[in-house]
């Protein structure tokens, strides 16, 4: 514990060095009071309070009593010969953490004159803080997002055409992914990296109580009798510690067996394949009791089943378990073919670029978002990380076939699936609906065909 609150108060302290140093806080500038900056940063005062004083004993800043920290009127900081590039990207983040050093490395060995600054702000207020940045006349040049967060301020957000700055380098990508970030021909972010949402296994656990491991296509009913014999009271004291299926909640995850179903989101003028799909959900979590309901974030994966080998399978993505990899996850998981139904569909999820339309240094961040897209750099991410490359002929180069059938994602069968935003709009009643609008559900209170009803009751057709 000590450790990661070390880390938060030295990258806390780094991040405003970089404002002052960058004359983004000018001298005689008072900094956010320590209250400010523990409600923005998301960090304990003691984290706040470790960071000034780390600033202060560098000169950075000096006390003035009853006012708070202040940048001496007399710091002068050496004005450097290099560009500045600078990017803020939502933490926490596996993409941040283990790509972009890779992009970057390879930017500069290409552009020496130029350097990166990578800002970090908390995903549940990047938005906010960037707002109250700006305020203080910090502008970003890249935005690295997730797609989710890309599209909750799509219609707020001052996003750059990107098409000038890659030109050709688009048509190099999977069309599905630059779609899903068009809007009238404007291409307003750039996908780095994705994945989709599949099914992984515990092959320790299969082993382990002698369950034959999944071999090619499977479907409902093979999935159940493995996870029923994968549900165990593992001690003996009458609780079952260890469920064959791990399912969330979150729209991403559980839509996928919906897609599978035959579901359409647009439309439910009929009503059976919801109703089938939210029925087979009660079978899994009430009937048949072998799946766990878990509502952990996929921001905060240190107490999921998953990670602690309470469960055998579930829904996930390469993102996701890249997390749980540096979260030391004790074995290599396996990856199965998803046996919810005869459609092969599946959801998204992505890491993008976007460039703010008052960005002071288009030139660069174009060639910025160029290196990021470049094939070496994207096979050199994938071999490293493990993370899908966003152009189709690397994944073919880097992984076998029936990986990437695995992850309905070979031979263009990424055209069947969605990102959330294209399913089920953000703006869309139905959208809170389907979030907020299912606890009675979830808990079992809820019928499956009392909910589909009303879904259909309150749904545009």
């Amino acid at each position: 514990m000590r450790r990661k609150t070390d880390f938060r108060y030295t990258e806390l302290a780094d991040l405003l060095r970089k404002k002052i140093l960058t004359k983004e806080i000018k001298p005689g500038q008072f900094l956010m009071s320590e209250n400010e900056l523990h409600n923005q940063y998301r960090v304990s005062r003691v984290t706040v309070r470790k960071s000034l004083e780390l600033l202060l004993n560098e000169g950075l800043i000096i006390k003035k009593a009853g006012q708070g920290s202040m940048v001496p009127h007399d710091l002068t900081v050496e004005e450097g010969k290099q560009k500045l590039l600078r990017i803020v990207a939502i933490s926490p983040s596996h993409f941040v953490d283990h790509c972009m050093p890779i992009i970057i490395r390879r930017f500069q060995d290409l552009h020496p004159e130029v350097e990166v600054k990578v800002l970090r702000f908390p995903h549940p207020e990047f938005w906010s803080n960037i707002r109250n940045n700006r305020e203080l006349g910090f502008q970003p040049d890249i935005m690295l997002l997730t797609d989710r967060h890309f599209h909750m301020f799509l219609q707020t957000g001052d996003f750059a055409d990107l098409r000038p700055m890659l030109g050709a380098d688009l048509n190099t990508l999977y069309s599905r992914l630059t779609s899903a970030f068009r809007t009238r021909e404007v291409v307003k972010a750039l996908p780095a990296g994705f994945s989709p949402v599949y099914l992984a296994y515990n092959p320790l656990l299969f082993k382990k109580y002698g369950v034959p491991e999944p071999d090619g296509r499977w479907i409902k009913e093979d999935f159940i009798r493995t996870a029923q014999k994968l549900t165990i009271d593992t001690n003996g004291d009458g609780i079952l510690d260890l469920y064959g299926f791990s399912l969330s909640s979150m729209l991403s995850r559980w839509s996928v067996i919906a897609l599978q179903q035959g579901v359409n989101f647009h439309s439910f003028i009929h009503t059976e394949p919801m109703e089938n799909t939210l029925t087979f959900i009660h079978d899994l979590l009430y009937r048949y009791r072998v799946a766990y309901r878990h509502s952990v974030s996929e921001f905060d994966l240190e107490s999921h089943p998953f990670l602690h080998q309470r469960t055998a399978m579930m829904l996930t993505t390469s993102i996701e378990l890249a997390g749980m990899r540096q979260a030391r996850l004790p074995f290599e998981p396996g990856v199965a073919y998803l046996p919810f139904g005869d459609t092969r569909r599946t959801t998204l999820a992505a890491n993008v670029f976007a460039v703010h339309s008052g960005c002071t240094q288009m030139e660069m961040a174009g060639h910025f978002l160029r290196t990021a897209v470049r094939p070496d750099v994207q096979e050199e991410i994938a071999r490293q990380t493990g993370q899908l490359s966003a152009i189709p002929s690397i994944n073919e180069k880097v992984w076998e076939k029936g990986y990437l059938d695995k992850l309905n994602i070979a031979d263009g069968q990424i055209d069947n699936n969605f990102f959330v935003h294209d399913l089920v709009p953000h703006k869309q009643d139905l959208y809170n609906r389907l979030h907020t609008g299912m606890q009675l559900f979830w808990t079992g209170m809820e019928s499956a065909k009392d909910f589909a009803k009303r879904l259909m009751n309150h749904t545009p057709r």
